[in-house]
């Protein structure tokens, strides 16, 4: 399966995780914290600076960030910093990820973007990280007490805001995530989706847009990453016990780089690690050249 098409079954999973969310919480009865939900109390601006009280004390600038706020089971995660790309490369990630849904959830512009989706023993779930401006909280929703938490009447789901602003689908993934934050506050180590991911990780460097899934048929993990650099795009994929014949593949593909328009296509291993990184300044190339 090409990635392109990989990064659209992606983005309809959000799409329709979001919708099946809102069906499951109609049928499934009301909340618990009935009281507030018969004296809802919804917002009477479009932008309360009291609710936006939740800051990590590291910043939200890559995949990796993004994953140390991930509570552990995360499988698929994508990360879009839309503001570091050329006006091309934000029209491709609005193909591959739900920027507009996102946008639609705020009633503002999403500048950075995250989805993961997390499996633990038989539990699913997602969380959605983003960034926006401006800052608005310009949706119906009820504070459940004693909490910064937003209960939204329009899907049911959880926001926390901030930076980034927190959306999961119920308490138990929000609630990871402002513990993980918390410990990080304290300088206290607790275990993060990025454990899983480190090795593969540190091996790479940040990208305006990157991927990462422990899904696929061809390795143990693969990731993706794409950036400009001198004009040009660049695109790094890296890969966990990548097996015998798409590694061979791979080296099929350099063979004809060149007469393919790819000014660098290069391949190295480290362990059990193949990284592959290719430049060219045709991004509809280096999107359509095959990475398994």
């Amino acid at each position: 399966m090409k990635q392109q098409d990989a990064y659209k079954l992606l983005a309809v999973f959000l799409i329709l995780t979001m919708v099946f969310s809102v069906f499951a919480y109609m049928f499934s009865g009301p909340i618990n914290d009935t009281t507030q939900e018969q004296n809802p109390e919804t917002q009477q601006v479009k932008y309360d600076p009291q609710l936006w009280e939740v800051h990590p004390p590291f910043p939200f600038d890559s995949i990796n960030d993004a994953l140390n706020l991930t509570p552990v089971g995360a499988e698929i995660a994508s990360y879009a910093d839309l503001e570091r790309m050329s006006p091309q490369m934000v029209q491709w990630t609005k193909t591959e990820l739900p920027v507009t849904e996102v946008d639609s959830l705020y009633n503002s512009n999403t500048t950075r973007i995250y989805y993961s989706r997390i499996k633990e023993d038989k539990n699913e779930s997602f969380l959605l990280l983003s960034t926006m401006y401006p800052e608005k909280n310009d949706f119906e929703y009820i504070v459940i007490p004693n909490t910064g938490i937003l209960r939204r009447l329009d899907t049911r789901a959880i926001n926390i805001l901030g930076t980034p602003v927190i959306y999961a689908p119920d308490d138990r993934v929000a609630n990871d995530v402002i513990d993980i934050i918390s410990a990080a506050a304290s300088m206290n180590k607790t275990n993060t989706s990025y454990d899983r991911f480190a090795g593969l990780l540190d091996k790479i460097d940040p990208a305006p847009f990157q991927m990462i899934n422990s899904n696929v048929s061809y390795a143990k993990q693969f990731y993706m990453g794409i950036k400009e650099i001198n004009g040009s795009y660049e695109r790094t994929t890296a890969y966990l016990n990548l097996n015998s014949s798409t590694l061979k593949k791979l080296d099929q593909l350099k063979a004809n780089s060149s007469q393919n328009g790819f000014a660098q296509y290069n391949i190295t291993k480290s362990g059990n690690y193949t990284i592959v990184r290719v430049v060219t300044p045709d991004l509809l190339k280096l999107l359509t050249e095959e990475t398994s």
